[in-house]
């Protein structure tokens, strides 16, 4: 996840570059400046900052809901025993999870786990 978000900065450095290093005067300055220039200078940073914003929202709404708790409550069938556990949603596996305090627990196979909102 930080790679991406590096990445990202990575070629948002690099255009900011490339479109400082295309401004500079070279050896033979034109006697005129074009018009079109400024709006598409716009557009293009418009754009870029669209793209920097939806990437930093896309990031915090998957960064807020692996950090939600949810209810386990873990079924034995053989004995009927229940146990509840606090976990966040993104340390939840196929059978096994981790709980919020740091234990690690495996299902049998004669368990059974149910996953519900935290209250």
């Amino acid at each position: 996840m930080v790679t991406k978000i590096l990445f990202t900065l990575a070629v948002v450095g690099v255009v900011i570059w490339l479109i400082r290093f295309r401004q500079r005067p070279g050896p033979v300055a034109p006697s005129h400046q074009s018009g079109g220039a400024r709006p598409v200078r716009g557009i293009a940073l418009a754009v870029l900052a669209v793209m920097v914003v939806s990437g930093l929202a896309v990031a915090y709404l998957r960064w807020n809901d692996a950090h939600q708790v949810v209810r386990v409550t873990v079924i034995d069938s053989g004995t009927g025993r229940v146990s509840r556990y606090a976990v966040y949603r993104d340390r939840l596996k196929e059978r096994s999870f981790e709980t919020v305090d740091g234990r690690q627990v495996r299902l049998a196979d004669t368990e059974r786990m149910e996953v519900t909102a935290a209250p």
